[in-house]
């Protein structure tokens, strides 16, 4: 390795710059010795602690400058230094250390040289002259030393603005910050042979094995397997570079890491929210490796190529649920910006630069890694492009909508974002295809605990049954078949609900969807071992129940909670998309007695449970029911009295079995337009009825139910359902 001396009098802070770089292999070198002219010089301290070897030598103690000079060369040459590097050195450098180490001598001076140059310009003295002079523009350079004070050959520069409100001391402190950053790459490119020399300066070799070592930049909000995966690429032969809170994680489970500010020589300022965001990381990721102009700025600047990109995004979705406000601080907090830019900025640069997103993908990425000798596919760097941009389009939707959905429920633009949890077997029918999707951020809404693969239209007629049984309070039990129900029953005990459901159509509970609003025990389960039905809903399921319900291989088995669903609802019309709230409201404003009879408390009862009903009955809908359970249900149908009509036919079929029940209510979603619906009702020997009303023709609606002594409520809310 090679071998530095660094020349000091004073604190030292470039000498300790030079220190942390190397520290992290960063310099190409090894600080070997430090040399003093102050017995009391700073640092000598920092080189005690760094356990670097250190001299103090003072001309005073020589017999003249001739000898002084002389001893430098041979402790350096002892020593087998290869470079010597000045970093406030307040002794000018004699002929024979020039002589014999020519061009190995390298000093950081705190102006852009030939400016502000010379002797008796040092330290301070050198900004107050800036400041005295009026110049907009400062800053530093790193250059070689030969006889003339300040007139070497220029290896490095960098500019630094002189504000208005500068002081001496404040223009210091910002200059010194950037030699802390410059000062080491200096001393690398010389160590690693990239500077040229000639008559006319000195300037920077094009790199010849440009992406030879390879680099992989890891930034993750989600952590999880970070540590494999980061392993794996170091022993691919990547290098590491990481944020803070990653870099944290990596060191401590003893992955060798570069910090980002170590590489930028740029710290994390506003608390963490600008850590990224630094051309040394983003030209790294975006240089073209065949581009020509690229590589020339890829040299003049000293950008590493970067290639791999690993990073994940602050979870804003989940604060954003957990808080009342999308703007509250803690919620903004959560809106990447660094993370979103480097994901986009290696997607694009697909040709050169993979990028990784997904704990998922790491072990995959390995396993592509590893066969193509460190390097991924063209087919399979594109596939993980594709991936990246659809992570930031949703990640972007998401704050889109928190954001707008704080005014509008339905703004100018809506995007829908979702997962696919998994492809069907095929659609609504054997010729279409279909997958189910999840609303990204969103909990699955349910868990399948056994059976066969759900297919589409169980997937329909499961959320529509569940949908239906949620609206319950008391035990409840609904029976689904093409998204309606066939039997609804809501008892003081779950096996009286399925009883009554299942009684009240057992034809079509034949292949049925069934949903239980509470923990389906072990009684229901053998009531249902010698029944066929596709699927079975509950909030959970007894042991006992599982194991006698599983020896139905094909039994589909489903754990849900108890939730509605209150966000807006989309529906496909093609090209179009219809999105509204969902009909979560119950009752309405009203539930006025309209006739001359009021319904008594069995009655009412009964009417309640049945309007709950009909909600969930495809429109136009009709529910005749006795004391919390349907007996009759009306359907789909274009006109309501053949809604009334088709729930009698079922009323009627349910009557070859049972005693008439008491009372006998019917509910209808909408008003009846005319009182032919009543006639047709009163024939089946109803008692009383509830509607929305609104009807033009309400009075002689009210009128007929008065004539026959029915009792009937307008509630003021329709639901139609299509």
């Amino acid at each position: 390795m090679k071998k530095i001396a660094v020349f000091a009098s004073g604190e030292g802070t470039n000498f300790q710059a030079l220190i942390e770089a190397a520290k992290s292999k960063r310099l190409g070198g090894e600080i070997a010795l430090l040399v003093s002219n102050q017995q009391k010089a700073g640092v000598l301290k920092r080189a005690a602690f760094a356990g670097v070897e250190s001299l103090v030598l003072n001309p005073s103690d020589f017999k003249n400058l001739e000898d002084y000079d002389q001893r430098l060369v041979e402790e350096c040459q002892k020593r087998k230094i290869d470079l010597i590097c000045l970093a406030g050195f307040m002794i000018q450098i004699g002929p024979k250390l020039i002589k014999a180490f020519p061009w190995k001598i390298l000093n950081i001076h705190p102006s852009l040289l030939p400016a502000f140059g010379g002797k008796g310009l040092y330290g301070l003295r050198v900004h107050q002259e800036v400041i005295k002079a009026g110049v907009r523009v400062s800053g530093c350079t790193v250059h070689l030393i030969d006889e003339d004070y300040d007139r070497g050959k220029i290896i490095l520069q960098e500019a630094v603005s002189v504000f208005d409100s500068d002081d001496a001391q404040s223009l210091s402190e910002r200059v010194s910050e950037v030699e802390h950053r410059l000062y080491p790459k200096a001393v690398r490119l010389f160590l690693e042979g990239k500077i040229e020399l000639s008559e006319t300066g000195a300037k920077i070799k094009a790199p010849k094995n440009l992406g030879v070592k390879k680099r992989a930049l890891i930034s993750v909000s989600d952590k999880r397997g970070i540590v494999a995966f980061a392993k794996g690429l170091v022993d691919l032969g990547f290098e590491i570079v990481s944020s803070s809170g990653t870099a944290e994680v990596l060191k401590n489970n003893g992955i060798p890491v570069l910090t980002v500010e170590e590489v930028t020589g740029f710290p994390e300022i506003f608390s963490g929210r600008v850590k990224t965001l630094h051309p040394l990381i983003f030209g790294g990721i975006l240089m073209r490796r065949q581009n020509q102009e690229d590589l020339k700025d890829m040299t003049k600047h000293l950008i590493s190529p970067i290639d791999l990109v690993c990073v994940n995004l602050y979870p804003f979705s989940e604060t954003a649920q957990k808080a009342a406000s999308a703007f509250e601080p803690e919620v903004v907090e959560q809106i990447d910006i660094g993370g979103v830019a480097l994901i986009r900025a290696a997607a694009k640069n697909f040709e050169h630069v993979s990028v990784v997103i997904s704990p998922k993908d790491y072990s995959e990425v390995l396993k592509e890694l590893e066969l193509g000798a460190g390097k991924l596919s063209s087919s399979y760097r594109k596939a993980l492009s594709g991936r990246a941009f659809e992570y930031t389009a949703s990640y972007d939707a998401a704050i889109s909508e928190a954001f707008q959905s704080e005014k509008e429920s339905f703004p100018p633009v809506m995007t829908l974002r979702l997962s696919k949890i998994q492809d069907l077997r095929y659609g609504e029918n054997p010729h279409q295809k279909a997958a189910l999707y999840l609303r990204l951020g969103d909990e699955p809404s349910f868990e399948q605990l056994s059976g066969k693969e759900l297919s589409y239209n169980n997937l329909l007629d499961a959320h529509a049954a569940w949908d239906c049984v949620s609206d319950f309070d008391e035990h409840a039990c609904a029976i689904f078949k093409h998204a309606t129900p066939s039997g609804v029953a809501s008892q003081k005990n779950l096996t009286e609900a399925f009883d009554r459901a299942w009684e009240a159509d057992p034809l079509s509970a034949f292949g049925s969807i069934l949903a239980f609003n509470q923990v389906v025990g072990v009684e229901i389960a053998e009531k249902l071992s010698n029944r066929f039905v596709e699927v079975i809903e509950a909030v959970d399921f007894e042991s006992g129940a599982l194991t006698l319900l599983m020896k139905k291989p094909n039994l589909r088995l489903l754990r849900r909670k108890l939730k509605k669903e209150l966000r807006v609802q989309w529906r496909s019309l093609g090209t179009e998309i219809l999105a509204g709230d969902p009909d979560a409201l119950i009752w309405g404003q009203d539930w006025r007695v309209v006739t001359k009879r009021k319904p008594n408390s069995q009655e009412e009862k009964a009417l309640r449970f049945a309007w709950v009903v009909s909600k969930h009955v495809r429109s136009n809908a009709i529910a005749l029911a006795g004391p919390g359970f349907t007996v009759g249900l009306g359907a789909g149908q274009m006109s309501r009295v053949d809604s009334v009509h088709l729930a009698g036919v079922k009323y009627k079929m349910w009557l070859k079995n049972h005693a008439e029940p008491n009372p006998l209510v019917l509910a209808s979603d909408a008003f009846f337009p005319f009182a032919d619906g009543i006639e047709a009702a009163v024939s089946l020997g109803i008692s009383a009825i509830v509607q929305p009303g609104g009807s033009v023709r309400d009075s002689e609606v009210i009128a007929a139910a008065d004539r026959h002594n029915l009792a009937m409520v307008f509630t003021g809310i329709r639901h139609f359902r299509h």
